[in-house]
């Protein structure tokens, strides 16, 4: 195998010096995904977590399929992250960036897919091709938009060459993407390249994988799993504690602090990860209240985010952030401190700015009419709706009055808040699935993003996000998105609160399982049971 790398380089801190680190990106990439050659384990892997699919498709190209596909070992992208967030090949061996808007990528060789069908450049080709096109029933507006891929060409039997509208530094960050999932197109039923092979999938309840032995990296170390949906966290924790799950993810806290003070790892261990996750506030900044940057700072003063992770998160499923990107992002402007926690600091910004209690009833005035905000959060994450009950309490003590409202899911409080009826719109989003900053970044900050609800500008940003996409200069490249975050760490467009760790309950059978800070990695050949 070989890993080709040129002077374009699109790479982010730790991935650039090629060849020099070809050896050490390849030994990685065999270490993750190859490791030891466990033997199979006679009773099915069990794994309870919150998401699942919904219908019984599971074509990586459609809806939240690619995730769920990844989660279970049946699809592979091109190329993947380590569990440093760094990128490494997959199904590839290696890439060439011929020029800003040309990429060479090279095939592993001796792939096949479940089928029995040999993973080819034509294969590759096809499965791209059918994301792009509009005609194609597997058109993904939000890949297209994310590669922004002009043509495919098949140079020979495994390489292919990519041409993008316009230059992308993070492209091939971007093929980690689990929608670019490959599968053969031709097959009857979903045939990925991955360690473990769809068998049966029972919407929003179930899916059944079993081992491909033919796997390009080894035979897996299960010979089944079975993934069960378990939207409730105390139910996911009920489960566990049954014996009935072997590994459960997202575990409740309080609970994993419980189990943690029990002792009893021969039975049980928690495990914890710092992931790319993070929770904040979109912050209404076109209009309303919080048009006021003094009171956007002061509010950072106010919420007091350590009672937040030891109240809400029991001291083990998070750390204060920054940055909005986590320390385990490669990316990470390291430079930036969480907001101290400083209600007298916060009290006198908000003196100074005229905001003030003039009639002594604990809530003060802005331009003469009480000083009340609006936050709104969703419930499919168990962690938002006490974070968001906490915050009230903590800004009553500096005299800000607030309403909370808990929706079923995210998009009408984005749609509420663009019409300016929400002013703190508490979310928690997973910044960097694909290992790049670019992404997140100009999908929220830039004027008139899609995501920006916040109503937002900064022309000196979106020169910056631009100028940095089209970088492949690695450490100019660097100091831009370094600039980029301490511009939003102080204009607070949006409130960094904290990064999420994940906490896995796994039995003391367990073997090889360890928790990926993308997210996007659950089950791999490594993966074994006792």
């Amino acid at each position: 195998m070989t890993v080709l790398r040129t002077a374009h380089s699109p790479a982010g801190p730790g991935v650039s010096a090629w060849p020099g680190r070809a050896l050490i990106c390849l030994m990685l990439c065999l270490i993750f995904y190859l490791g030891s050659n466990p033997a199979f384990a006679s009773d099915p892997l069990t794994v309870a977590k919150p998401f699942g699919p919904g219908g019984t498709d599971l074509d990586p190209a459609r809806g939240s399929n690619g995730w769920y596909s990844s989660e279970a070992g049946i699809t592979e992208t091109l190329f993947a992250l380590d569990f440093d967030m760094q990128l490494i090949p997959w199904l590839a061996s290696g890439f060439n960036n011929l020029s800003p808007v040309s990429w060479q990528i090279r095939l592993r060789d001796n792939v096949f897919f479940h089928n029995k069908a040999p993973l080819s450049a034509v294969a590759v080709k096809n499965n791209f091709d059918s994301l792009i096109d509009e005609k194609s029933d597997r058109f993904n507006k939000r890949i297209q938009s994310l590669l922004d891929i002009k043509t495919v060409t098949v140079t020979d039997l495994h390489t292919l060459t990519i041409e993008t509208r316009h230059p992308n530094a993070g492209f091939i960050y971007n093929l980690t993407s689990p929608e670019t999932g490959i599968i053969d197109l031709s097959a009857q039923t979903l045939a990925g390249t991955g360690p473990f092979q769809l068998t049966k999938v029972v919407p929003n309840q179930k899916t059944i994988v079993a081992a491909f032995p033919e796997y390009w990296g080894g035979e897996p170390g299960i010979e089944q799993a079975e993934l069960f949906v378990i939207k409730n966290p105390v139910s996911r924790m009920l489960a566990f504690e049954s014996g009935r799950i072997d590994i459960a993810t997202n575990f409740p806290e309080l609970d994993a602090l419980r189990l943690m003070k029990q002792g009893n790892g021969a039975r049980a261990k928690i495990i914890r990860r710092p992931t790319a996750r993070l929770c904040f506030f979109f912050v209404r900044v076109k209009d309303g209240p919080l048009a006021d940057p003094h009171l956007r700072t002061a509010l950072n003063y106010a919420i007091d985010r350590n009672q937040i992770l030891e109240s809400v998160l029991g001291g083990i499923g998070g750390q204060a952030g920054g940055s909005i990107f986590p320390w385990v992002m490669p990316w990470c402007n390291t430079a930036l401190a969480p907001y101290a926690c400083a209600p007298e600091k916060a009290a006198a910004l908000l003196d100074d700015a005229g905001i003030k209690d003039l009639d002594g009833d604990g809530i003060r005035e802005k331009d003469g009419r009480p000083l009340h905000l609006e936050m709104w959060t969703y419930e499919t994450r168990a962690a938002l709706k006490p974070t968001l009950e906490l915050i009230k309490f903590q800004l009553s003590k500096v005299g800000i009055d607030a309403g909370i409202r808990v929706t079923k899911k995210g998009s009408p409080i984005n749609q509420a808040m663009q019409q300016g009826r929400v002013h703190l719109n508490l979310q928690m989003w997973n910044t960097a699935p694909q290992g790049d900053p670019d992404a997140f970044l100009s999908d929220v900050f830039m004027t008139h993003a899609r995501s920006n609800v916040m109503g937002y500008a900064n022309p000196e940003l979106d020169h910056i996000l631009q100028a940095a996409k089209t970088c492949f200069d690695q450490a100019e490249r660097a100091r831009l998105y370094n600039r980029a975050q301490q511009i939003i760490h102080d204009e607070n467009p949006v409130i960094v609160l904290f990064h999420k760790s994940m906490i896995t309950a796994m039995s003391g059978k367990v073997r090889g399982y360890r928790i990926h800070p993308a997210e996007k990695y659950l089950l791999t050949r490594t993966i074994g049971k006792e």
